[in-house]
């Protein structure tokens, strides 16, 4: 069996980040799991990043990643864990999701898209634990815009989740050029920015999931 993060590694590092902890604790909360380590090396030393030196140090690439990236790191990391029985095919598709959220937030309310994103890779996670995942999530200070829109369709983040599962069940024939007619509810937009949301997770989705 591949080697797994503890667990317990990774939600410390959840907590550090969203009490933005100097990034010298982050990398040092990182350094604790040998796994962890060598998932964020890989990944700041992947074509992703295109860096035209390699980073060595964990230090480093937690310099260069910054909070919001090793947040979304860290919680593709933690939902692959607890969805542990889904094929990774699976996993993907929570992330191209994930990954539609915040591209959409960017799009039409910028300073959601952190949480936008949360939203979207917490939602598999929150249809199967319920309102008991909201209170780890507090414990760890996520903020109250995430549960809102994991929990009201009505909130700022909840509207934008529903935008997303329209759209995320047409993106392969969108990007196909299969789908002639718009469904309702998306309908009301142009296609080239939809097509270009849908690719942009796509790519995002897949960068990622390589960690896994």
């Amino acid at each position: 069996m591949e080697p797994r993060v503890e667990r317990h590694v990774l939600l410390r590092l959840i907590k550090a980040l969203f009490d933005e902890e100097e990034l010298s604790t982050v990398a040092e909360i990182i350094s604790a799991d040998s796994v962890l380590t060598a998932k964020i090396l890989n990944f700041v030393n992947s074509a992703y990043t295109n860096l035209r030196r390699t980073i060595h140090s964990i230090e480093d690439a937690v310099a260069y990643l910054g909070y919001q990236k090793l947040k979304e790191i860290a919680f593709a990391i933690l939902l692959s864990s607890l969805l542990v029985e889904k094929p990774i095919e699976e996993i993907k598709k929570f992330l191209e999701f994930a990954y539609l959220m915040k591209l959409t937030a960017r799009k039409f309310s910028p300073r959601l898209q952190g949480e936008a994103f949360l939203v979207g890779v917490l939602l598999p996670v929150y249809r199967q634990e319920g309102d008991a995942l909201l209170e780890k999530l507090k414990e760890i200070g996520v903020s109250e815009e995430v549960i809102r829109g994991l929990k009201e369709s009505g909130s700022p983040l909840g509207r934008v989740k529903e935008f997303v599962e329209r759209l995320a069940p047409v993106c392969p024939k969108l990007v196909s050029g299969e789908l002639k007619e718009l469904p309702s509810g998306i309908s009301g937009f142009k296609k080239e920015l939809l097509i270009r949301l849908c690719l942009d997770a796509s790519v995002e989705a897949e960068r990622v999931v390589k960690l896994l």
